[in-house]
């Protein structure tokens, strides 16, 4: 068991959080980790510089926020 605590800690260091945020639960870590492995796979796959996909998805909203992965907000859009 401590194996495995020992890992969430380590898998916590290396989602972006806030720094205001409380500590991730276990499952909470583990939906970020997905979403952020996400956002990197299409940011990878666009071949674009990611700080321009990124702002670009953020100043013009994700065209497909409906299938990103990544979108955590919980939002779907019709």
């Amino acid at each position: 068991m401590l194996s495995i605590n020992s890992g969430f800690e380590e898998l916590r260091c290396h989602v972006p959080t806030f720094p205001y945020e409380k500590r991730l639960s276990k499952i909470d870590t583990l939906r970020l980790a997905i979403a952020y492995i996400a956002l990197l796979r299409e940011i990878l796959m666009s071949g674009c510089d990611p700080k321009s996909y990124v702002d670009e998805c953020m100043k013009n909203g994700y065209k497909n926020q409906t299938n990103a992965i990544w979108n955590t907000s919980g939002k779907m859009t019709v």
